[in-house]
């Protein structure tokens, strides 16, 4: 707890002095409450679950945002999780990264192991039991991470195996500019929960958006999900489903400091 406090501490310092060019570059992607809560707590968070009016909250105004296949249209899919970061790197060079976020967010592989809250069992569970690229969804053998030159426009597909829906295909689709990368991922086969049949192809959409700012990254993660209101079971799922974008941030920025 001491050191969860020290961090949060140094976080709100760090915060205190933010370069005016950083304030200046969030001021014309965000609304001007946002950045100023995303400078007071470091993290923000909007979610929903089957209510009216659900709206995304935290979007930057950013491109690569703009152009993502499902970002837009998530507040009208029965749940969604939102989540924005503003991460001061760590490291003793503060230049452009966006070549190693680039790698990282294609290091599909390096998710295999990671590690998720389950407030279900109240414990920390693992999220993907395996995770790969495959050379097509038709052969599915195993490849390595594609990781040279840019990720724009690059297209995997991956097999991935967690631990609460099972194994299954799933589509990343890329993006990246001088400043950011993101990746935008959805499931290409049918998924199932204890052999009911819960979410239809193309219906799970997990994105992670990372844009570089210099001395901080400004990171947007969300998850939205489709799928069929089971009575006894909605509370896991839709827990499930909140808990991915964070566990997926985590993933990211242990990655990234090493």
């Amino acid at each position: 707890m001491k050191t969860l406090a020290f961090t949060a501490i140094l976080f709100l310092f760090g915060c205190f002095f933010l370069s005016a060019e950083v304030k200046d570059q969030l001021g014309k992607i965000l609304p001007e409450q946002i950045v100023l809560d995303l400078i007071k707590e470091g993290s923000l968070q909007n979610s929903a679950y089957r209510q009216e009016n659900q709206t995304l909250k935290l979007l930057p105004n950013i491109s690569i945002v703009k152009e993502a296949p499902f970002i837009q249209s998530a507040a009208q899919d029965p749940f969604f999780s939102e989540r924005l970061y503003l991460y001061k790197k760590n490291k003793k060079t503060t230049v452009n990264d966006i070549n190693s976020i680039s790698i990282i967010l294609r290091s599909l592989s390096l998710l295999e192991g990671i590690q998720y809250y389950s407030a279900s069992r109240k414990t920390m569970r693992t999220l993907y039991e395996k995770s790969y690229v495959v050379d097509s969804a038709k052969t599915k053998n195993k490849i390595s991470d594609p990781v040279q030159g840019s990720a724009d426009g690059l297209v995997l597909t991956a097999l991935q195996k967690d631990m609460t829906f099972g194994e299954y295909l799933y589509e990343y689709s890329y993006k990246e500019t001088d400043n950011s990368v993101a990746f935008y991922s959805q499931n290409i086969e049918a998924m199932k929960y204890n052999f009911i049949k819960l979410i239809d192809a193309n219906n799970l959409h997990v994105s992670l958006i990372v844009q570089d700012l210099g001395d901080y990254l400004l990171i947007y993660g969300i998850t939205s999900a489709k799928f069929f209101a089971i009575p006894g079971i909605d509370k896991k799922i839709n827990e499930s489903f909140f808990n991915r974008s964070e566990a997926i941030y985590k993933w990211f920025i242990s990655e990234y400091e090493k």
